[in-house]
């Protein structure tokens, strides 16, 4: 009678060709791929889905299975291995509400119809659980505005005033006439410049229009490489067909059992894909990448004003100074002469002109117009539905 043993290695042998002939059924991941960093939103009461695609695989289905950190298996839907590059989803037993941050794997497991191998693919994920932040932007318009300075220059103006001033002295002339002359006070007249000051003023008019789009699905490329064979053994009995298989799997691929040092390989293997980033980069990788956004982003209901002022070339006006120059002119004396007559002479009115600045300021009024455009994305449930199916996400979901 065999051994427990041999038998083993029998089967495993059995299993070890299959897997050799099952490199034509190949699986690979859409939106949850091999070595991948992804984050789920915990605040969703949504199960847990993956897509995969198939390609070279004869008939039936492949059993998938989930996998958390702890070890603890999720059996999810089946899905179908045919036809090739057409996406399936399964949906597993757990809510992203329920799941937490580690190492979480993604089986496959089929046989690949009646006639052909079976197959035992496995996917390595880092899933980051949190909640989601809302981050708000606020918009915000620039004006441009160009102000020219006025250097203002004084042209010297000199005005000169005159006056008369009165003589009270008399000389008698000895005649048959007198003859008085009188003058009389001066009058003062004024000469008004009139100049125009231009002020440059500017209102701002903006126009706000709000437009609506659909929000577009995403869908990761296919990976240019297909899932590795499965290492894990899983302890379900649906799954017990498999056991032999994966166990040679695993002891081709030198895969140590202990966790510390399957996480440090996994990290090691992120690192040459170039999957592993700083933390401070982290959340631009899951946003770039994840079936859940780790940020939504939403415009804020006021947009900003900015203003910038441009200094044009200064421009250059010319002012008068005035200045005032008195002088003042003595009457010659009254000359009274003694005789049968006296005739009274008025002497021409003196007069005084000054000169006066007058200006008037003109406000010329710019207006500038802007129009700032809100865009409001909808997201209708069916497009979001298909785009799941298809392992695809819309932004914020």
């Amino acid at each position: 009678m065999p051994s427990y043993r041999s038998i083993f290695v029998a089967v495993g042998l059995v299993f070890l060709s299959a897997g050799a002939a099952s490199a034509d059924c190949l699986s690979y991941g859409i939106d949850f791929q091999n070595g991948g960093q992804y984050f789920i939103n915990k605040a969703l009461a949504q199960n847990f889905t993956s897509v995969s695609q198939f390609e070279g695989c004869s008939a039936g289905y492949s059993d998938v299975l989930l996998v958390d950190p702890t070890g603890e298996e999720y059996v999810c839907t089946d899905i179908p291995v045919t036809p090739d590059d057409v996406s399936q989803l399964s949906t597993c037993p757990i809510f992203k509400s329920q799941m937490f941050s580690g190492e979480w794997k993604l089986l496959l497991l089929g046989n690949n119809g009646p006639k052909n191998a079976s197959f035992a693919y496995e996917r390595d994920l880092f899933l980051t659980v949190g909640e989601q932040i809302t981050s708000t932007i606020t918009s915000t318009v620039t004006w441009n505005v160009t102000t020219t300075p006025i250097i203002t220059t004084t042209l010297p103006s000199t005005v000169t005033v005159v006056n008369t001033a009165q003589n009270n002295q008399t000389i008698t002339s000895p005649s048959a006439t007198a003859r008085r002359t009188i003058t009389p006070p001066a009058v003062t007249s004024t000469l008004t410049k009139f100049f125009t000051r231009t002020r440059q003023s500017f209102t701002k008019s903006l126009k706000v229009v709000t437009e609506t789009k659909t929000a577009s699905c995403t869908i990761p490329p296919r990976p240019k490489y297909p899932d590795p064979k499965a290492t894990f053994i899983p302890t379900k009995p649906k799954f017990a067909a498999y056991t032999s298989l994966i166990a040679v799997q695993a002891q081709g691929a030198d895969t140590p059992t202990d966790p510390v040092e399957v996480r440090r390989r996994m990290r090691e293997a992120r690192l040459r894909r170039g999957m592993e980033v700083p933390e401070r980069l982290l959340e631009h990788q899951l946003g770039k990448r994840s079936p859940d956004s780790p940020t939504v982003f939403v415009n804020a209901d006021t947009v900003v004003n900015t203003t910038i002022t441009y200094t044009a070339p200064a421009r250059t006006t010319t002012e008068y100074e005035l200045t005032t120059l008195t002088s003042t002119t003595t009457l010659p004396p009254k000359t009274v002469f003694s005789g049968r007559q006296t005739i009274t002479v008025t002497a021409p009115t003196p007069t005084k002109t000054r000169t006066a600045l007058a200006y008037t300021t003109i406000t010329k009024i710019a207006t500038l117009y802007k129009t700032f455009t809100f865009t409001t994305t909808i997201t209708p449930t069916a497009s979001v539905s298909a785009c799941k199916h298809r392992g695809g996400h819309f932004p914020g979901h």
